[in-house]
């Protein structure tokens, strides 16, 4: 043994050493109790019957005639010197090491038992704990929480330990062995606990030495015989005697308790005259089995009278009553290792398992349920946090819970919260309600205001909620407003700078706008908080559409990176016969980590009965499996099955045992549901009408509701509080502050399902109603107020209606509800309610009530095309047309019916029906030319300066704005259908705009007015009108175009500033797209951001990478042409870097691949450009043919592809003019080269040294090669300094194929080697691979 740690004693000189600690200050009782003495006693205890389970693992057995508690010796690290003293407190004769030896232990060496005492810290912690070596913190965290004392351990002599089975034998000890040492180990445990006294009246090993025992087993076990080492001259005990024993009831300890003595909670005195046991156990009618019983039973009672714990004390009897063998009582022990799981279970858990229970308050209160925690998920939580921690380091991975109702889902997603919360991270919850669905992204809403409040705790300059305030200000701007509006904590964290929003902007992609919104709102908070956030979404399955949406854009849209520091988890029920999913759901879960919820297993379920009844997993075995049978692990079944058996009796507190008792056999013959659903309302049925109706009004209004909001409200009387108050008490609803919440959904179902359906529309209606008269007068009452009442009438329906006037009502409130639903965004709700407030109108509603049927019609026109619904729209649509009074009237949806149109890309129907339009309103389009049309417009603008124009007045005729709105959508359907009109529309816009004032479509016209002047005429002077565009966009009050702006903007800025500066500006445009709802500008915008970067020679694997996620982004949108678009530019991607990838079409995509003229024209160029990059002449000159084949459209506007595809189409033409000495690919070549050099002049950084390759590439062909050497080195130096590392690479391959044909060898190979290294900067492994295959080929020749 080390020097410096253990010293040892044996059992008695430590107990006495153990309480003469606090003797001094408190008496022996006391002492005894107290957790200073009692934790280590009990540490002391689990050590010994560890040691004995491990011996009997391997076949040995203590000896049963030696006195056990006079071979225990303890060991303790923190005395210096020992003293081994006998049981009786005498001084044994020999020394203290003298005394050890003669036990038979020695601390150097180990004996054949594998017993070594010099064993080093970890491995003696190991022992207390299983064989398991604790780690150093695990150790100090058991230590600092006082759960175990590691400084202490005991032991028996390995000398008491002999061999009774060898290995070979198989099979465990002799059950007569096993439950003699369980006894023996008993007077152990009470000599111990109760502070060195022995147990009275029981007989002793040196009573039973010298006598034979035949063993006689339960009838299932056939005589055993014990080795001859054990069982030589050992007497039968009483149990064992031919008597007769009355088998009718199984004999226990507690049989013989006395019922006068009932001990107080504190155990320090007895209580005369307790009332009579109601229910005496028979005796058995042996006298001698009863004194042996009694002789169990009378040292456990005198440990209570010590004041130790009743689980302690029945632990030590139900070992002692083992000595009855096979008559014992039904609650004593069955092997050692069912005693060393009940001392664990104390150490491990005191509260629960040690403590004694306050039987007088589980009286009067009764059973408690251990609501919060949770039993056997730790895998699945393990999961969780793995998953976390991937999530937060950039791996954006969803995790989403699934199971059947009540497996315990929301359990398992609140207890990780503990986790996150603990680790320092921010927990943010929302719920969806299966009845609250009328209010716009009500969970989301919920979580993100969560987030707000716990920012707004923060008063100082530098808190963060300034920082995140700050961030939403500079990414989101006037956008801000829309958001606010769904989460009301937002607008006083932005504060007074809140912008006032547009009311006459174009909202038809409103809904998109908001998931962007909600999408950058999450980013900016991920990205400014220090610590990591989690958001939580409970019962998904009662998610709306718009949410399901916003949360799948969250979560894969936006891409794994834009997300570090975030994580999501949500909890949904699986699909049953009334559960459906949302498509949405299936998409989320897909593209996540799935967690499947089972019913709990046996062992968990009687885990769980065990802890909420405190009493050891072995008692309550047989209730758990009786349980188990009946509800089939469901946790929401057992719990409420506990609290049923509680109240009916059946599980009831026991006064004189202090622990929980039951009825088996009552229990399992009664008969139950199989489903927990009709378990739940059988159970309801029991309770008080009173209580039922207070539940079912409460069910009425969703899972939760405010106690204000519920009597304020809903104009109900306290009588439906105090009735919940029993529902409360009753563990149906929970009351959290002012606020009660079902415990469980699946009781929220259940109270619901309480009153038949055709009762419940009229309550409902009633309710809608009598909240409807807090909103009289009230235009700027709740928005919460407004959705619940609305809820309700919708809820009840037309049939519910008691009184005509109530229909009017009704449709108003749906009309105003449906409002506030668009304005946050939310136009699946919107529809909703418009939809239900067409439904409450009765006949001739259009002659009675024209406005309010136009609005409703016109609103829900809108919302249906937002929503892609275009069946509805046509309805719609068709309604108002053949209704409305006025063409004025009509107008509305005749806009929404042109922008269907071109949704579904039929452009020129859209076109002729917004041209018809405004025919009939009076504005033709149309002039006498082109250049008439421009000069026409320079003479409009001529009188105004920038500063006048960025200030004029706003438009404020609602005929007028809604025609803009026809010109704006114009606009863009003719540059691709008509491009030689667009200088006409932009004309009228213009006009409209300095005649009636500016609108948001205003810097639409003044964007393509400057494009069509850069592309005709002017490049400067386009360039002035796109930038006055730009600037015009924040003072006409909506950013609803600035898309569409931006986007011909930096197509125009692109030829007068630095390519490489104008890259930022399309993302700008994606940003301004989705903040707008406009998937296809977004779209447009991401296609042109990638063709910038790809022409500035951005590096080609990321290039790859942006390609992949800009065409997963189309695809999401369906904007297919892009898509493939997109598909043609990764495929060139690909090539360059070396990897040979085709394109996977859709069946649509490869129609359009076929049969769209502006995809084929694309999809020749880049086939062309990649054959003449890898110099493949003869597939060069094919797809350069029939990329010219394609009538050249006549583009209205300058776009940037103009510039790349004259300079690659002007060099495949030099090239293959050289080749083939036709004069017509000379021209092409040279017409390439003028325009390059016009372009040259307005940006020589972007133009210069791709007009300079040009030019040496015509001298060559017209072999003036000083001059073409001369053009060659320029362009290589032009590209380097601007930058242009792949056209750098460029000029010096085409160079050395000029000095290879003057038969410039080395400077040829020379050349090719510059070209190389450039080609493997920007990432062209392909490439770089072909060129050093020719490179050695010419070396060869």
């Amino acid at each position: 043994m080390s020097s410096n740690c253990k010293e040892s004693s044996i059992l008695s000189d430590w107990i006495r050493r153990a309480l003469s600690a606090h003797r001094t200050t408190i008496c022996n009782s006391i002492a005894l109790c107290s957790d200073d003495y009692l934790m280590p006693a009990l540490r002391l205890a689990y050590s010994l019957v560890n040691q004995i389970c491990k011996e009997e693992a391997v076949g040995k057995s203590p000896t049963l005639s030696i006195d056990w508690v006079e071979n225990v010796v303890v060991y303790s690290k923190n005395r210096v010197e020992s003293e081994v003293m006998h049981c009786g407190g005498r001084r044994d004769s020999l020394d203290s090491q003298g005394f050890i030896d003669s036990l038979g232990f020695d601390f150097n060496t180990s004996d054949a038992g594998g017993n070594d005492f010099d064993v080093d810290d970890d491995l003696f912690e190991s022992i207390l704990n299983d064989g398991t070596v604790l780690l150093e913190e695990e150790r100090d965290r058991d230590v600092q929480e006082g759960e175990y004392d590691y400084n202490i351990r005991a032991e028996f002599s390995p000398s008491l330990f002999n061999l009774i089975r060898n290995d070979a034998d198989g099979g465990g000890l002799p059950k007569v062995i096993v439950q003699r040492g369980i006894s023996s180990l008993g007077v152990v445990f009470y000599v111990l606990f109760s502070g060195g006294e022995r147990p009275a009246h029981f007989p002793t090993p040196t009573e039973l030495a010298g006598q034979k025992l035949t063993t006689r087993f339960d009838t299932e076990t056939e005589t055993e015989e014990l080795s001859q080492e054990q069982s030589d001259d050992l007497e039968p005990l009483p149990f064992d005697r031919d008597v007769t024993i009355d088998l009718a009831v199984e004999p226990s300890i507690f049989d013989s308790i006395d019922d006068e003595y009932v001990h107080d909670p504190l155990g320090d005195r007895t209580i005369d005259g307790a009332p009579d046991n109601p229910n005496p156990k028979k005796k058995h009618t042996s006298q001698q089995n009863r004194d042996i019983s009694n002789n169990c039973s009378a040292p456990a009672e005198s440990l209570r009278a010590k004041g130790l714990p009743s689980p302690l004390c029945d632990l030590v009897a139900n070992m002692l009553d083992c000595i009855n063998g096979t008559l014992s009582g039904e609650d004593s022990y069955q092997s050692m290792a069912d005693v060393r799981s009940d001392l664990r279970l104390m150490l491990d858990n005191p509260n629960t398992f040690l403590r004694d229970v306050d039987t007088t308050k589980l009286s009067t209160a009764g059973l408690q349920l251990i609501e919060k925690t949770m039993f056997g998920r730790n895998v699945e939580l393990s999961s969780i946090k793995d998953a976390y921690q991937r999530s937060i380091s950039g791996e954006c991975r969803p995790v989403t819970i699934t199971g059947t109702s009540g497996t315990g889902k929301s359990l398992l997603a609140n207890e990780f919260g503990k986790f996150v919360s603990s680790a320092g991270g921010i927990f943010l919850s929302g719920k969806f309600d299966q009845l609250q669905q009328g209010k716009p992204f009500s969970a989301l809403a919920s979580a993100f205001d969560q987030y707000c409040g716990i920012l707004l705790q923060y008063d100082d300059v530098a808190s963060p909620k300034e920082e995140v305030a700050f961030q939403l200000r500079s990414v989101l701007g006037k956008e801000s407003y829309h958001l606010s509006k769904i989460i009301p904590s937002l607008a006083t964290i932005l504060g007074s700078e809140l912008p006032v929003p547009n009311h006459n902007e174009d909202c038809i992609n409103a809904q998109k706008r908001v998931q962007y919104l909600l999408c950058k709102f999450v980013e900016v908070i991920s990205s400014s908080s220090s610590v990591p956030i989690t958001l939580f979404l409970d019962d998904l399955q009662w998610a709306d559409t718009a949410s399901i949406a916003v949360v799948n854009q969250l979560l894969f849209a936006a891409g794994p990176s834009s997300h570090k520091n975030f994580f999501f988890l949500a909890c949904i029920r699986e699909r049953d016969s009334t559960t459906k999913w949302l498509p949405g759901i299936d998409i989320l879960v897909a593209g996540g980590i799935k967690i499947k919820l089972d019913c709990m297993g046996e062992h968990t379920l009687n885990a769980m009965v065990s802890e909420t009844l405190r009493l050891s997993p072995r008692l309550t075995r047989t209730l758990s499996n009786v349980m188990y049978h009946k509800t089939k692990g469901n946790p929401l079944f057992v719990s409420r099955l506990m609290r049923s058996l509680s109240n009916e009796g059946l599980l009831r507190p026991s006064l004189s045992r202090r622990r929980w008792e039951w009825d088996t056999k009552e229990i399992r013959s009664r008969r139950l549901p199989d489903d927990v659903a009709m378990f739940l309302t059988d159970s309801l049925e029991e309770l008080p009408k009173e209580v039922r109706w207070a539940l079912f009004v409460l069910s009425c209004f969703g899972a939760s509701s405010e106690k204000n909001a519920f009597v304020e409200r809903q104009g109900l009387d306290d009588n439906i509080l105090k009735n919940l108050e029993i529902a409360v008490a009753e563990g149906l609803v929970v009351k959290i502050d002012d606020q009660y919440r079902f415990a469980h959904d699946r009781i929220q179902e259940a109270a619901y399902n309480t009153i038949p359906a055709e009762k419940r529309c009229v309550i409902h209606f009633k309710y809608g109603i009598e909240l409807s008269s807090l909103l009289i007068g009230e235009e700027d009452a709740s928005a919460s107020v407004l959705f619940t009442a609305v809820n309700q009438l919708n809820l009840g329906g037309p049939h519910a209606v008691q009184d005509k006037g109530q229909y009017v009502t009704a449709a108003r409130l749906n009309l105003r509800a449906g409002k506030k639903a668009m304005e946050m965004s939310d136009y699946e709700t919107a529809y909703l309610n418009f939809d239900c407030g067409i439904s409450f109108l009765r006949k001739k509603h259009w002659e009675e009530h024209y406005s309010l049927s136009l609005e409703l019609f016109s609103l829900a026109a809108r919302c249906a095309l937002t929503n892609g619904d275009h069946i509805s729209l046509k309805i719609l649509i068709a309604e108002v047309v053949a209704k409305a009074q006025s063409f004025e009237d009509k107008l509305d949806v005749l806009y929404l019916e042109a922008c269907a149109l071109a949704s579904s890309f039929r452009l020129a129907e859209s076109i002729e029906q917004g041209l018809d339009i405004l025919s009939k309103l009076g504005m033709e389009v149309h002039a006498d030319s082109v250049e008439a049309c421009v000069q026409e417009t320079k003479d409009l603008l001529s009188p105004y300066a920038d500063d006048d124009l960025l200030n004029f007045k706003q438009m404020t005729d609602p005929t007028m704005i809604l025609a803009m709105k026809f010109l704006g959508k114009l606009e863009m359907g003719m540059t691709q259908n008509m491009p030689t009109s667009v200088p006409y529309v932009a004309f009228k816009i213009i006009q409209l705009s300095l005649t009636h004032g500016m609108s948001p479509v205003s810097p639409v016209g003044l964007a393509y007015y400057g494009s069509h002047l850069a592309k005709q005429w002017s490049i400067s002077e386009g360039y002035h009108y796109v930038k006055l565009a730009l600037s015009l966009l924040d003072k006409v009050g909506s950013r609803e175009n600035a898309g569409e702006v931006i986007f011909i903007g930096t197509q125009v800025k692109m030829y007068v500033e630095p390519l490489q500066a104008t890259l930022e500006y399309h993302h700008e445009g994606y940003a301004a797209a989705m903040a707008s709802g406009d998937s296809s500008l977004a779209v447009i915008n991401l296609y042109a951001s990638i063709a910038a970067n790809f022409f500035a020679g951005a590096n080609l694997q990321r290039m790859h990478e942006l390609c992949a996620d800009a065409i997963q982004f189309s695809e999401q949108r369906q904007q297919l042409i892009i898509m493939v678009q997109l598909q043609q530019v990764q495929r060139t991607v690909s090539k360059l870097i070396g990897k040979d990838e085709e394109a996977k079409h859709s069946s649509e995509g490869l129609d359009i691949s076929v049969s769209n003229s502006s995809v084929l024209r694309s999809h020749h160029y880049q086939t062309a450009y990649v054959n003449f990059i890898f110099r493949s002449y003869d597939d060069a000159v094919k797809y350069i043919e029939k990329y010219f084949a394609f009538q050249e459209t006549t583009w209205g506007n300058l776009f940037f592809a103009h510039a790349v595809h004259a300079f690659y189409t002007g060099l495949i033409s030099f090239w293959v003019a050289r080749k083939s000495k036709e004069q017509n690919w000379y021209q092409r070549g040279h017409r390439s080269k003028l325009a390059l050099r016009r372009w040259a002049d307005s940006s020589q950084w972007t133009f210069e040294n791709k007009w300079y390759l040009l030019e040496a590439e015509e001298s060559f062909c017209k072999n003036d090669f000083e001059t073409a050497k001369s053009y060659y080195k320029k362009a290589a130096t032009s590209a380097k300094q601007h930058k242009f590392i792949h056209e750098e690479a460029l000029a010096y391959e085409l160079a050395a194929y000029f000095y290879l044909e003057l038969g410039e060898r080395e400077q040829s190979i020379e050349h090719f080697m510059l070209a190389h290294e450039k080609y493997l900067e920007w990432g062209a492994l392909g490439k770089c691979d072909c060129l050093l295959k020719f490179v050695e080929f010419m070396k060869k020749l």
